[in-house]
C-alpha cells in the first residue's frame, strides 16, 4: 500500500506541474458556474414576475440544463487530456523499463497511477461542491441529499472515464494518439446502445455496455445498484487490463495467450454485469426528498397484491403512427418508463406482439396496396415483414380491434386482460395514475359509472360538440374516466333499483321522464346513490326540475349573461368559491372555468339534509340574468340599467350527505356543456374544465376506481438570495475563484520551473 501511495503522490505532483490539470480544474468550474448561476439568474426573475417555482434542486442542478447534466455532457472531452501522458511519457523518456524492473508490481503501478486521477476528481468535485453550498444559502429547503448524490455521480463518471483514458495511455507513446484514443472509447461507450438497438440478443449487450445515462440517473435523482455495479465493473475492467498489459510485456506473453486473457475477463465482465442489470437483483434508493422517484404508498400498495405471474403484452401495428415507441430501435427505452412499476413487480414480463391490420386513419396511395404499405412501414420500422402476424391471426386477439389497432398494451394476470393505452399529449407513456387505475381494475374489477340513456341525453358513441366521449370514454385521452378506472354504462333511468355501481350522471334529457322513471330515480337517491346532474337552461330544465326539488335546489329561470368585449355574452368566465378550495378544489392562482348558455341554481329553504358547498358563483360586477329566448346572431344583447339586474347566484354546487352510513355526494350543474366535448376542446380561452370535472368524478371513486398517486410537493419552491446577492456570487464564483485558481496554478509552475 505504500508503494502504491507513493507512486500516486509522484503522479499528482507530475499531474499539478502541468498546466493542463490546472486548465481543466478551471475550465470545469467555469463551466459549472455559468450553467448555474444561469439557472439561479433565470428562476429568481420567474418568481419576481410572481410566477410559481418547483423543486428548484433538482431544476438548478438536473433536468436539462442544470449545471450537473452540462458538465456530464462535456466531461468526455476533458479527461482525455487529463489521462493521456499518464503511461505515454513513461514510454518516450524510457523510464517504463526502470519501472518494470523494479521491485514494484504491475498491480501497484497501476493503482498508484489512478489513485493520482481520483484524488485529483475528488478534488475537482469538491471544488464544484462550493455551487451546492451557494445554493444552500440561496434555496429554501434546498435538497442536500440530492445535489450530494449528483455530485457522487460526476466522481463516478470522472473515475471511469479515467480509467479507461489509463489503459488507452498504457497502449502508445505517443499522447495525442491516447488522448483521440480515449476520446473515441468514450464515444462508443457513450452511443453503443444506439449502435446495437434494433437486434434482439445483441440490444441488451450494448445497452449495458453504453454508459450513456447512466450518470443522469443518479444526477435526477435514482442511485441503483445496477448503476454503482457498472462504474466498478467497468473501472475494474480497464484497470485489470491495464496491469495485464504490463504482465504480458513483462513476461513476453504470445498473442494467443492475451487474446484469450482478455476475453475470459470481457466474458466475465459482460456475466457480472448482465446479473446486476436485472431488475430483481437491483437495489434502489431515491435521492429526492419527497421520494419523487419512486411511486407512491398507495401504488406499492396495489403492486404487493400482485402474487403471481403478470405480464405487459404489447401490441404494435406497424401501420400505426405510434409503432416507432416501441419499435426494436426503441425497445430499451420503451421498456424504461415501466421500470417504476416494475421495481415494484420484479416478476411482470414484458412482451412484444408485432402485426399488421387496418387503422381509421389509413390513407393508401393510387399506386400501393394495404399489403404493400404494411410492408414498407415494417421495413422503415426495421421489423422482418414475414415475422408479423397477419390480420387473420389477429382475430385471436379482438380486444385489440376494439382499440383501433393502435399501440396498446395489455396487462394479463390470472386469465383476466386489461389494456393500458398510450395518449395524446406531450407525455405519450402512461403515468402512474393510469397504471393504479388498471392494476386495481386487473385485481378487483372497474367502478361502473351509469349514464343515463333513452331520453336524449348527453352520450359517449361520437365526438360531437355536445356529447361527453372525451371524459368518459376517450380511450386516448389521459384524463378519461375508463383510463382512472371506471367503466361507462349505459341505463334506461327506470332500471336503476338493480344498478350497484359508484354513481350515475343525468345529463341534459330532451325528452321528460315518465313519473316510474322519475321514481325510479327518487328511489335511487333516497337509498343514498351518487348523482351527477348537469342541466340546460334552454332545454332540460324543465325536465330536470323535479330531481333538484328533491335534493333541495330549484334551477332558475333565463340564462345568465357575462359583458365581454371578446366573447359572446352567454359565455361565462368563472372562478372556483373559496368554499371550493377548502374542499380540495385548489388549483392555479387565476384559473378559469368556462360554462356556455350556463343558468343559476336556488338553493331552496328545505336541503333534504345535504351539507351545500358552491363550488362556482357569477360575479355580480358584470353578470346579469336574461330572461326568455334570444338570439345573438340577430341581436347583440347588453345589459340594460334600470331594466336588468345584476345577479350573484351559484352555477355549480356540490352536495353531502350521510345515508346509511355512507356518504353520499351529489353534483349540480346549471351547464350541460360543462364537461362536453367543445368545452375540453376549447382553444381561445385556457379553462381548467377538464381539471375540475376529474376530481369531481374521483370525489365518489371507491376503493375500485382509486387511482391515487399524489404526493407531497417538494418544499424548494423559494430563491431567497435576491438579484443583488446573485450578483456578488457571480463575482465571486466566476472571477474571483477562477483567478485564486489561476494565480495557484502560476505560483506552483513557476517552483517547478525554478528547480
Amino acid at each position: 500500500m505504500r508503494k502504491i501511495i507513493k507512486i500516486a503522490r509522484l503522479e499528482l505532483s507530475i499531474l499539478f506541474y502541468s498546466p493542463i490539470a490546472w486548465i481543466i480544474l478551471v475550465i470545469l468550474f467555469l463551466q459549472g458556474g455559468l450553467a448555474y448561476f444561469d439557472m439561479l439568474y433565470s428562476q429568481e426573475t420567474q418568481q419576481q414576475l410572481d410566477r410559481d417555482l418547483s423543486v428548484l434542486t433538482r431544476v438548478m442542478f438536473a433536468g436539462e440544463k442544470g449545471m450537473f447534466s452540462t458538465l456530464i455532457e462535456y466531461l468526455y472531452l476533458y479527461i482525455p487530456l487529463l489521462t493521456m501522458g499518464i503511461f505515454s511519457r513513461e514510454y518516450v523518456s524510457g523510464s517504463i523499463k526502470l519501472l518494470q524492473s523494479s521491485p514494484v508490481t504491475a498491480t501497484q503501478i497501476v493503482l498508484g497511477k489512478y489513485l493520482s486521477i481520483v484524488i485529483y476528481a475528488f478534488i475537482a468535485v469538491g471544488m464544484l461542491g462550493l455551487y451546492a453550498v451557494s445554493a444552500y444559502f440561496s434555496i429554501e429547503h434546498m435538497d442536500v441529499k440530492f445535489v450530494l448524490f449528483g455530485l457522487l455521480a460526476l466522481f463516478l463518471l470522472i473515475c471511469t472515464y479515467s480509467a479507461i483514458g489509463l489503459f488507452m495511455s498504457s497502449l502508445t507513446s505517443y499522447q495525442i494518439v491516447a488522448a483521440i484514443s480515449t476520446l473515441a472509447l468514450l464515444a462508443f461507450l457513450n452511443y453503443a446502445q444506439i449502435l446495437g438497438a434494433k437486434y434482439d440478443g445483441f440490444r441488451e449487450i450494448t445497452n449495458w455496455l453504453s454508459v450513456g445515462g447512466r450518470a443522469e440517473e443518479i444526477v435526477n435523482g435514482l442511485l441503483t445498484t445496477r448503476e454503482i455495479a457498472y462504474f466498478l465493473l467497468i473501472i475494474s475492467f480497464f484497470l485489470m487490463v491495464t496491469i495485464l498489459r504490463i504482465v504480458q510485456e513483462r513476461s513476453g506473453t504470445k498473442t494467443i495467450i492475451k487474446t484469450l486473457q482478455y476475453m475470459a475477463l470481457a466474458v466475465v465482465l459482460l456475466g457480472i454485469g448482465y446479473i446486476t442489470s436485472l431488475i430483481r437483483f437491483t437495489g434502489y434508493y431515491d435521492t429526492t426528498q419527497i421520494k419523487d422517484r419512486t411511486i407512491s404508498a398507495y401504488g406499492q400498495s396495489i403492486a404487493s397484491r400482485i402474487d403471481g405471474p403478470i405480464k405487459l403484452v404489447t401490441y404494435i401495428n406497424v401501420l400505426d403512427r405510434r409503432a416507432e415507441y416501441a419499435s426494436p430501435k426503441n425497445r430499451i427505452s420503451d421498456l424504461a418508463n415501466f421500470e417504476s412499476i416494475n421495481r415494484f413487480i420484479p416478476q411482470l414480463e414484458m412482451d412484444y406482439v408485432v402485426y399488421y391490420d387496418s387503422i381509421p386513419y389509413l390513407k393508401l396511395d393510387s399506386n400501393e396496396t394495404f399489403l404493400s404499405k404494411s410492408e414498407k412501414a415494417a421495413d422503415a420500422l426495421g421489423i422482418n415483414f414475414k415475422k408479423l402476424l397477419t390480420p387473420e391471426d389477429m382475430k385471436k386477439f379482438p380486444e385489440v380491434a376494439l382499440e383501433n389497432n393502435t399501440l396498446v398494451r395489455f396487462f394479463e394476470y390470472k386469465g383476466k386482460r386489461v389494456p393500458l393505452r398510450m395518449f395524446d399529449d406531450m407525455f405519450v407513456y402512461p403515468k402512474e395514475g393510469e397504471i393504479n387505475a388498471s392494476l386495481v381494475r386487473l385485481l378487483d374489477g372497474p367502478a361502473v359509472l351509469g349514464l343515463l340513456s333513452g331520453k336524449g341525453e348527453r352520450g359517449i358513441d361520437n365526438y360531437g360538440n355536445g356529447e361527453y366521449s372525451i371524459l368518459l370514454n376517450g380511450q386516448t385521452v389521459r384524463g378519461s374516466l375508463i383510463n382512472r378506472g371506471y367503466e361507462i354504462q349505459k341505463l334506461n333511468a327506470s332500471s336503476l333499483d338493480d344498478f350497484k355501481g359508484v354513481g350515475i350522471v343525468i345529463a341534459d334529457p330532451r325528452e321528460p321522464y315518465t313519473t316510474e322513471e322519475l321514481n325510479s330515480i327518487f328511489r335511487y337517491i333516497e337509498r343514498g346513490g351518487n348523482i351527477y346532474l348537469l342541466a340546460d337552461p334552454q332545454g332540460s330544465k324543465e325536465y330536470l326540475q323535479p330531481i333538484a326539488e328533491k335534493l333541495g335546489l330549484k334551477f332558475m329561470d333565463g340564462t345568465l349573461m357575462q359583458d365581454s368585449e371578446d366573447y359572446d355574452v352567454d359565455l361565462l368566465r368563472l372562478y372556483l368559491t373559496p368554499e371550493a378550495e377548502e374542499n380540495g378544489f385548489l388549483y392555479y392562482k387565476g384559473a378559469k372555468l368556462v360554462m356556455n348558455k350556463a343558468m343559476g341554481i336556488e338553493p331552496l329553504t328545505d336541503n333534504k339534509g345535504f351539507s351545500r358547498v358552491v363550488l362556482m358563483r357569477s360575479d355580480d360586477k358584470d353578470t346579469w340574468n336574461k330572461l326568455g329566448t334570444y338570439d345573438l346572431n340577430l341581436k347583440k344583447e347588453v345589459f340594460m340599467e334600470g331594466k336588468d339586474v345584476r345577479v350573484s347566484v351559484p352555477t355549480a354546487m356540490k352536495l353531502l350527505r350521510k345515508v346509511n352510513g355512507k356518504d353520499q355526494h351529489v353534483f349540480v350543474f346549471g351547464d350541460a356543456d360543462f364537461i362536453s366535448n367543445a368545452e375540453l376542446n376549447r382553444f381561445n380561452i385556457n379553462s381548467i374544465n377538464s381539471l375540475v370535472a376529474g376530481r369531481i368524478f374521483n370525489t365518489i371513486r371507491d376503493r375500485k376506481a382509486q387511482v391515487g398517486a399524489e404526493k407531497d410537493k417538494a418544499p424548494d419552491v423559494i430563491i431567497k438570495s435576491r438579484r443583488k446577492s446573485i450578483n456578488t456570487q457571480k463575482l465571486i464564483y466566476l472571477l474571483i475563484i477562477p483567478v485564486l485558481i489561476a494565480v495557484t496554478a502560476v505560483v506552483v509552475l513557476k517552483r517547478r520551473k525554478r528547480k
